[in-house]
C-alpha cells in the first residue's frame, strides 16, 4: 500500500526502525474504517505509547520535531506518486 510504504520509508530516512503496535484505544479511524472498509489507515505518532493517558504520558521535543520531519516527507512521497 502506496500510504503504509510511505510511513515506512520516511521513518527509516529518519533513522528510526518503524513498529507495529495494537492499540486497543479509540480514535477517528475506528469511525470511519466500518464506511470506508477498503481504506488503508495508519496512526502514527511520537511518544512512548504504554503512557497513553496517565499522569506520566509526556512527548519529548526532540522526538516530536522528528515525528514532524517524518510527516512532512511523509505527505511528499505521496505527492510525488
Amino acid at each position: 500500500n502506496p500510504l503504509v510504504r510511505a510511513f515506512l520509508q520516511s521513518i527509516r530516512a529518519a533513522g528510526g526502525e518503524p513498529r507495529f503496535v495494537v492499540k486497543t484505544g479509540t480514535a477517528d479511524m475506528n469511525v470511519v474504517a466500518p464506511h470506508w472498509p477498503n481504506t488503508p489507515v495508519v496512526a502514527y505518532g511520537p511518544g512512548d505509547s504504554s503512557l497513553d493517558h496517565t499522569p506520566q504520558e509526556h512527548i519529548d521535543l526532540q522526538e516530536y520535531g522528528q515525528a514532524i520531519g517524518v510527516l512532512r516527507e511523509v505527505l511528499t512521497r505521496l505527492m510525488q506518486g
